[in-house]
């Protein structure tokens, strides 16, 4: 089969499968995503064996996978999924209202550290438990990078799918879950930022280019502002959208160049430009079908031809993976309920805060994958963290609904986002 044929059915079999998976989970009365992610993973190494071509340093294609997905179509998968992350991340950003941020900002900050710590210690002992062997950690890395590169990846939170969550059960407009969102956009850019530092080298010039990073984002925002006077200036939304997507797409290309992830860019821009006055809707009517229903399902189908989760089939790695997944959800949901009563939260809040901050959804796989080509971790440790992603996403919503609040009637007449 020609190169360009099978290229593009390539990508229509990964967006098919992962659209059938996200409806069957709608229709289970799970996250959208959470069904994409398996979709994905059935077109995969884990179902159909053998392996891709390049997913570590020297590796070449083998099986039914690497026959099904030679090195061009991966190429072509890995840049157009690459684009729909930075365009999600744009919408993401973009759906985040900072309001609730500067009116707790310092209770909402709190928390969000509490969550942070609580990652970052699992994450330690992960680091310690699994970077003992070869299996789990890059060649070139240093226990300390492991580290950090873990507590990047554990402590994200699933900004997109948590609002979704909350949405559907009319909790999106109350103050819990303005603060649910607010937190996890706290906790996801802290994450990005640890998880950059790993990737650079966990060091003192890492840091230092972290800080050239943030000044980055100072001028982008400077360049982003004039985009709320788009009217007075004659300049209608619609056309302002397309600076505002080359910007995206920039911050994205600058933040992989210099932090090695393409997310943190664009969702600072999305934060930015949100709160700088411009409309989500606009940005929303024009990508947010093609960015949720093409170009995120591209992006996951790459995660999935990277992720093999025969890897943790062995007698000496179940046992760890199932530690770390149990540690991660009660560690990061008990660090959510217990900072959320201290900042004055009664019980159901605080369990629906555990409930969400413990989802890692497809910022934990994003991050994962920036951590897998820039070899800090193995292809086994990117399952281990594939897996965190998909469970944690599939537990929000019972734990959730074992929370006990109740939506005020007005809000659960309010209408749904779209889905995460």
């Amino acid at each position: 089969m020609p190169d360009a044929l099978l290229v593009a059915v390539d990508l229509a079999l990964v967006v098919l499968v992962a659209r059938c998976g996200g409806a069957l989970a709608v229709r289970l009365g799970e996250p959208r995503i959470a069904g994409e992610m398996i979709g994905a993973i059935l077109v995969g190494p884990t179902v159909l064996g053998g392996q891709v071509a390049g997913v570590v340093d020297g590796a070449i294609a083998g099986g039914t996978v690497g026959a099904l997905f030679p090195a061009a179509a991966v190429d072509v998968l890995t840049v157009v999924g690459g684009v729909g992350m930075i365009l999600y991340m744009l919408l993401v950003g973009m759906a985040i209202d900072a309001g609730p941020m500067g009116r707790r900002a310092g209770s909402i900050l709190l928390m969000a550290l509490a969550v942070v710590a609580a990652a970052c210690a699992v994450a330690v002992a992960a680091a310690w438990w699994l970077g003992a062997g070869a299996d789990w950690r890059g060649p070139d890395t240093t226990r300390l990078a492991f580290a950090l590169a873990l507590a990047g990846a554990l402590a994200a939170q699933g900004v997109p799918i948590a609002a979704r969550i909350l949405e559907e059960r009319g909790l999106m407009r109350t103050e819990i879950g303005a603060t649910v969102i607010a937190i996890g956009a706290t906790v996801t850019t802290i994450a990005l930022l640890v998880s950059g530092v790993a990737v650079r080298g966990a060091n003192l010039a890492a840091v230092a280019e972290l800080g050239l990073v943030i000044a980055a984002g100072a001028v982008v925002v400077a360049i982003i502002a004039p985009l709320r006077h788009s009217s007075s200036r004659r300049l209608s939304p619609r056309v302002a959208m397309v600076p505002l997507v080359v910007i995206a797409l920039g911050a994205g290309a600058g933040g992989k160049a210099l932090l090695g992830t393409i997310l943190i860019g664009p969702l600072l821009v999305g934060i930015a430009v949100r709160n700088a006055g411009f409309t989500a809707a606009v940005l929303e009517a024009h990508l947010g079908a093609l960015v949720r229903g093409v170009l995120l399902p591209v992006f996951l189908g790459v995660a999935a031809l990277h992720t093999n989760l025969r890897e943790l089939l062995h007698a000496d790695a179940l046992p760890q993976a199932l530690a770390v997944i149990v540690a991660i959800v009660v560690v990061k949901a008990g660090a959510g309920i217990a900072s959320a009563r201290a900042a004055g939260f009664g019980g159901p809040e605080a369990r629906v805060l555990g409930a969400l901050v413990q989802c890692g959804g497809v910022m934990t796989i994003a991050v994962s994958l920036d951590l897998l080509q820039a070899g800090l971790v193995t292809t086994r440790t990117h399952a281990l963290l594939t897996l965190v992603g998909l469970v944690t996403t599939l537990l929000a919503g019972p734990l959730l609904a074992r929370s006990g609040l109740r939506a005020p009637a007005a809000a659960r007449a309010a209408p749904a986002l779209h889905d995460a």
